[in-house]
């Protein structure tokens, strides 16, 4: 009996997929390997024919992601369905699905740890963002073993489950979805950092913004449908869920401290200080003047950079935890540049589906 059956979706081509058959095929456990490609490129399809165990779904046309998977799962016969982009690659681990095959006695969804190959400044700053979709995971899966997401580069769930809550369904974020409603039918989840894949990231900005413009309307679509159902999860386990949620974004940390906290405060400390020194300095009294327009500066920036100091601390022990590098160069332009710029594609996401109501990403057919 075939015990795991690995997919992977390709679209038109993939220069990663040869060496990550060769790896998936070099494993010693009862397997299937299944490759759907949608609109192969010329000559893509000659570099497969050496891989004679693997078996491909080749559609002249696009089906889509949601729809390719479904049909290959129909083909597979293997009780652990992993999930994985074509985009990857393995670090040469022997025992890979043997390894994912033991997490899985114990766990319905299983969430595999993601590393960013570093190559450019964008890859440098996805490894952050990669990290913290990590930790998350991480987090849910060790207080309450359940998900509501899970990051679809990578990740495995039983057949029975997937059977249950009926495939993936058509939409943008496809794996954020099915992990959700494996999450709302109370099915076990787990993280595992015992097994990784490396990710190779888009190293332009062009298309950087393609595809995270697509990830926003595609989270923004998901919490539309989900947003009632995660907002009473919510409200049992606000402790889990809202570390969780200033991790995945930390612009949040400043924001809503900035938001919260009046600025009073800082006009009295600076009213006292003033009135201290000016009994020695006689030209203090025109600084507190000119300060106060500048109170509400002050106090963003003493908030943020408190923040940062707090996150990076925060960033640097989890990153021991789960076998992560960070840098403190890196992190701080993370922190106040990479990360606000894509809370700000996040909100142009979520206006595009809330207010213009948008159901589609841009180039994605589901």
């Amino acid at each position: 009996m075939t015990e795991v059956s690995v997919f992977i979706p390709v679209f038109r081509e993939s220069e990663q997929l040869p060496n990550l058959l060769s790896r998936l095929a070099a494993q010693d456990i009862s397997k299937e390997i299944i490759v759907t490609i949608d609109e192969p490129k010329e000559g893509f399809l000659e570099n497969l024919k050496p891989f004679n165990g693997v078996q491909f779904i080749v559609n002249k046309t696009r089906v889509g992601k949601a729809n390719a998977l479904n049909d290959a799962v129909k083909m597979s016969s293997g009780e652990i369905l992993l999930f994985l982009d074509a985009d990857i690659e393995l670090n040469g681990d022997p025992d890979f699905l043997t390894k994912i095959a033991k997490e899985m006695e114990t766990a319905d969804v299983l969430d595999i740890k993601k590393k960013v190959e570093k190559s450019s400044f964008l890859s440098k700053m996805a490894y952050y963002e990669y990290f913290t979709f990590n930790v998350g995971s991480w987090m849910s899966s060790k207080s309450l073993g359940k998900c509501p997401a899970a990051n679809g580069a990578a990740f495995a769930i039983k057949r029975d489950v997937f059977e249950q809550i009926g495939g993936f369904h058509k939409v943008v974020a496809e794996d954020i979805d099915i992990a959700t409603r494996a999450f709302l039918a109370d099915r076990s989840f787990a993280y595992t950092s015992q097994v990784e894949v490396r990710n190779i990231v888009h190293s332009d900005w062009r298309t950087w913004y393609k595809q995270r413009k697509r990830w926003a309307i595609g989270q923004a679509l998901w919490l539309k449908d989900f947003y009632k159902a995660l907002f009473r999860k919510f409200l049992e386990k606000p402790q889990v869920f809202l570390p969780a949620l200033f991790v995945l974004y930390p612009p949040l940390i400043s924001a809503s401290l900035t938001f919260l906290l009046p600025s009073t405060w800082m006009y009295d400390s600076l009213l006292v200080f003033s009135m201290f020194l000016s009994t020695r300095f006689n030209t203090v009294l025109p600084v507190f003047l000119f300060s106060l327009p500048i109170a509400d500066v002050l106090k963003i920036l003493l908030i943020s950079f408190t923040s940062f100091a707090v996150t990076a601390v925060v960033f640097f022990k989890l990153s021991k935890k789960l076998g992560f590098e960070m840098k403190l160069h890196e992190l701080f332009v993370y922190y106040f540049f990479y990360s606000v710029l894509w809370m700000a594609v996040i909100v142009i996401g979520y206006v595009q589906v809330i207010a213009f109501k948008r159901r589609v990403a841009p180039d994605w057919k589901t």
